[in-house]
């Protein structure tokens, strides 16, 4: 989920090593899941051949057949589905975008559904959408290059780790060689960060309550008249009413609310509205909240008084490359009055679900018999273990009558499939990354064969495509690529090819070429202006007052919390938050490849050590972490870091040596065990996922029953007929002792 350019080195057709390339935009950085790919590629537990269940669901019973089979059988399934009950009872589902999302998205709109799922509504996608309100095609992103002239003098980092995790905006390089010139660095997080030390000021607010601090933040600004006084008079719509809407959240008020010091909300208000230019860079943690619309147009209402859109050093909207924006290839394909009207959930979240479907929605009709979903067709991500309400989830995807899953490793997801397809590493593949700053894209070079007969996830969506719509797909996937590159152009004069651009690694558009001020030029809008109804920067959004919504941003409390469930609270008096991240894992990813495993055993949850030692529990001990849907077992690291009061748990946890039984044992560590799906942003539809209420104890040596709680060894997956070798081939364990 990055981007870094990388030097690989081979010996007789061996990858020996990787590292950065110096050459490369991201100056030769790179994280350790991206050094760990050498055991990816090298791992015996991925998967190399297609598999069809010959048990039930969840009982690890496969076995091999041949990509005929398996695609002609999927593509059968559609047709069948699409002529009876018709398109939409087909969903198409990814995990975090990989640069496949585009695939994802094709996939759906060629057949006529508009039911994808990706998780997007918990992250990344909201911002797109309500940034959309800004510039048009939904980018915002922190000007950390000083391409004109300026780099950020205020910086604030809310709810965020760039430096460990996550480039779903920008990369942590541009980030960290950007504070060299920064003045002002605030972060907002209830958890020390590894930047909180090098902060002018962190603020710690109570999980949940982020729209008050931004609103709190305005009141500052304008009582004491610090606006940018000529890009809000000349450029901006609503600005009296906002006037109005803050008037409210004094100081004290947001204090008491989000549980810090009110100095702190005038200190970082001042800071942001003087020293300017100024980014913020937001976390999905704030979108993975039941108010993550109001949140995220109040932070972005923010950006607006304080004259930070699109000035150099500030928050712009980037230029794309000559070869476009890389979702064409999918937009090309439009979704129809009669798609639109069959997406699930799309009648109440007529922001989120206007092109995909709503998760939680979608599992509560098919728990009701209500959704008429018959084909499931998924390619990567763990929807089974990053989805609200495990038990709920995972009751409605055994009610799917057929399921695909493509994917590197067995898994949680793989073992609720029918079949189960081996996807190529980025190592072993071609394809078209882009990045998601938008201003480039880069060349995946294959380096090495995928083991087995894994494919590329391009070759997958293609080869399903041409079977079921063959008018919307390609020959060859590198007839495919090919057509993604035709608009930029070749040395020779006409269109790009996928050859020619893989000798040249990157297209894209940067340092001088890149274009500030648009809404000074005709970039949006003849004569000048932004990209929306008024033609202005929108405080009061027209077109959200046109869906139903209030045009200015709201702060509402969580579900469950200390003021909006008082008696409940009583009862499980911790609050929690599942956005815990490591620089080691990205959400359900790696816990099988052995260098990065050993960085954590077990999940980690953690407290402050006062709010441990009221609960009686203790650094090193395995605690139980409870909510009113159910209990789960993690690591306790006591952390003086952590607001009081507060547990932040490891999120997206299952263990691959667990067996098939039990889904590879996502009932043991994983916190959406204990998230509730009932509480629903009414713009996006997403669940307070990092803002419930929990308590916690410790677990008993009785309790600790399970093969990871007894194993000397870990990070073996427990092998299933036919589910990684070819027969006759001896399989054997990657192992590390405890």
């Amino acid at each position: 989920h990055g981007g870094c350019g990388v030097k690989v080195t081979k010996e007789d057709g061996v990858i020996v090593h990787i590292e950065g390339n110096p050459d490369s935009l991201t100056g030769g950085t790179m994280c350790s899941k991206g050094l760990s790919s050498i055991q990816h590629v090298d791992n015996p537990y991925r998967l190399k051949y297609p598999m069809k269940q010959v048990g039930k669901k969840g009982t690890g019973k496969w076995k091999r057949i041949s990509w005929d089979e398996a695609l002609d059988t999927i593509a059968e399934k559609m047709k069948a589905a699409i002529a009876d009950p018709g398109p939409h009872s087909i969903a198409i589902s990814q995990g975090t975008g990989r640069g496949y999302n585009r695939y994802t998205m094709r996939m759906a709109r060629s057949l006529g559904t508009g039911n994808a799922i990706t998780p997007g509504y918990v992250c990344h996608s909201p911002r797109l959408g309500l940034y959309a309100l800004v510039t048009g095609y939904g980018r915002l992103y922190c000007d950390y290059h000083g391409w004109g002239g300026e780099f950020p003098k205020t910086q604030i980092m809310w709810a965020k780790q760039l430096e460990i995790s996550s480039a779903d905006s920008e990369m942590c390089y541009w980030y960290m060689r950007s504070l060299d010139y920064v003045k002002n660095l605030i972060i907002i997080d209830p958890r020390a960060s590894a930047y909180a030390t090098r902060a002018n000021l962190w603020i710690q607010p109570r999980p949940g309550t982020d729209c008050a601090l931004a609103l709190g933040m305005m009141n500052v600004i304008i009582e004491e008249e610090l606006w940018d006084k000529d890009f809000v008079e000349n450029w901006t719509y609503g600005f009296d009413e906002l006037r109005e809407r803050v008037k409210e959240w004094t100081p004290k008020k947001v204090s008491d609310i989000c549980w810090i010091p009110a100095e702190q909300v005038e200190t970082a208000a001042r800071m942001w509205a003087i020293d300017t230019p100024g980014t913020i860079q937001v976390g999905s943690s704030l979108e993975r909240q039941a108010n993550c619309g109001h949140t995220l147009r109040a932070i972005t209402c923010l950006m607006g008084l304080a004259g930070n859109i699109e000035r150099p050093g500030s928050m712009v909207s980037w230029v794309l490359p000559d070869t476009g924006l890389i979702e064409d290839f999918n937009l090309e394909l439009p979704i129809t009055d009669e798609m639109k009207s069959k997406i699930i959930g799309g009648d109440r979240f007529k922001m989120g679900a206007t092109r995909t479907c709503n998760p939680d929605t979608m599992v509560k009709k098919l728990l009701a018999g209500e959704a008429p979903i018959k084909v499931w067709f998924s390619v990567g991500g763990q929807q089974i273990v990053h989805m609200a309400n495990t038990k709920e989830v995972v009751a409605a995807i055994e009610k799917v009558e057929f399921m695909s899953h493509t994917d590197l490793f067995m898994g949680p997801m793989a073992e609720a499939a029918d079949i189960v397809l081996p996807s190529a590493h980025w190592l072993e593949l071609d394809d078209v990354y882009d990045m998601h700053p938008r201003f480039m894209i880069e060349a995946h070079n294959k380096v090495v064969d995928p083991p087995g007969e894994a494919k590329s996830d391009a070759w997958i969506f293609n080869e399903v495509g041409k079977r079921v719509v063959p008018d919307k797909w390609w020959k060859n996937d590198y007839e495919m690529l090919d057509y993604q590159l035709r608009r930029g152009e070749s040395k020779e004069g006409g269109p790009l090819t996928w050859k020619e651009f893989s000798e040249k690694l990157v297209s894209g558009c940067w340092g001088p070429d890149q274009v500030y001020y648009k809404y000074k030029t005709d970039f949006w809008r003849e004569g000048g202006g932004f990209p929306t109804p008024s033609g202005k920067f929108e405080f009061k959004s027209q077109h959200l007052e046109s869906l139903g919504y209030d045009g200015l941003p709201v702060f509402n409390e969580p579900g469950e919390s200390p003021y909006s469930t008082p008696d409940l609270y009583k009862e499980y008096p911790i609050v929690m938050s599942s956005g815990f991240r490591q620089p080691f894992y990205f959400l359900g990813q790696y816990r099988n490849i052995p260098w990065l495993r050993s960085f954590m055993e077990f999940p980690t949850c953690q407290l402050h050590p006062e709010t441990a030692k009221l609960y009686d529990v203790e650094d090193g001990d395995i605690v139980w972490i409870e909510s009113p849907r159910g209990r789960i077992r993690q690591k306790l690291r006591t952390f003086p870091g952590i607001k009081k009061g507060v547990l932040m748990a490891t999120a997206n946890c299952f263990y691959p040596e667990e067996p098939a039984q039990g889904y590879h044992g996502i009932w043991i560590s994983n916190p959406n065990v204990l998230t509730s799906n009932d509480h629903l942003d009414p713009m996006y539809g997403s669940p307070d996922l990092t803002c419930l209420l929990c308590k916690v104890y410790k677990a008993k040596d009785e309790e600790l029953t399970e093969e990871v709680f007894r194993s000397e060894e870990y990070g073996f997956v427990p092998q299933s007929e036919g589910a990684t070798e070819a027969k006759g081939e001896k399989l054997d364990r990657i192992e590390i002792k405890r």
